[in-house]
């Protein structure tokens, strides 16, 4: 009789998604559903409002790790490994997108096209994007991950990374899970190496972003410290080239 019950209460939830979407469900409902194909036999209203009782959100909750999910009464190991993998699902979905030709050649199309790669990440990540000469993308990887506090990357992996794809130039961007979007005296320095180990080599640093868990976003390039750093490079050449 339990079944029935609870078959009928998920009957009447899949025609609801198939009206209006997952949009007119509560969040506790979302999880519901989501958990409906791997908790077969059991109500999953109680277990959605404990889930969101011990991570505070929806986020939260896709955004735990696999073995604290599954330490919640009633959980699955299965169930626990599919919601901590949706984050992962999104963020590729997100760059799959756009599958042409794309070109980054305006700093709102770098922001959009690396935002993506941020969506909802727990821990400090540093992704490199490497540019032809008309501003094509070429390839972006994943340089560098950490926990949610620092990520430690070397600059000579960045000159490695368009050494390998023969970039004429360079984005990198990282994000701050938990605090502002705001550079740190460490990422002011990393990127200035980074800038004068790349120009040394040939390449060009475009740009630095720094991305938090809202919608905002820093540059270097916005804030004028590409600008500055090049003058600087270019003073430093003149030098030499006067003294010789």
């Amino acid at each position: 009789m339990a079944g029935n019950v609870h078959d009928g209460h998920r009957q009447r939830m899949r025609e609801r998604i198939k009206s209006n979407g997952l949009d007119g469900l509560q969040d506790h409902e979302v999880l519901e559903y989501l958990l409906f194909g791997f908790i077969p036999r059991r109500d999953t209203n109680e277990l959605a409002h404990r889930l969101l009782g011990e991570f505070g959100s929806l986020a939260n909750v896709l955004n735990a790790d696999v073995s604290h999910l599954a330490d919640v009464s009633g959980m699955t190991e299965n169930a626990a490994l599919f919601l901590s993998v949706l984050p992962d699902v999104f963020r590729k979905y997100l760059r799959d997108l756009r599958t042409d030709s794309i070109r980054l050649s305006t700093r709102g199309e770098v922001r959009d096209y690396l935002g993506r790669y941020f969506v909802g990440l727990d821990e400090e990540r540093v992704y490199a994007v490497a540019l032809d000469i008309h501003d094509d993308l070429i390839a972006c990887e994943l340089i560098a991950s950490g926990s949610r506090a620092q990520v430690d990357l070397k600059p000579a992996k960045i000159v490695d990374f368009a050494k390998k794809h023969k970039a004429v130039g360079v984005v990198i961007a990282h994000n701050h899970p938990g605090g502002s979007e705001n550079p740190s005296n460490d990422d002011i320095c990393l990127t200035r190496e980074i800038f004068t180990l790349l120009d040394m080599m040939g390449y060009k640093l475009h740009d630095h972003l720094i991305f938090n868990n809202t919608e905002h976003s820093y540059s270097f390039e916005e804030h004028g410290y590409i600008k500055t750093m090049t003058q600087e490079i270019t003073s430093f050449k003149e030098s030499l080239w006067r003294k010789n």
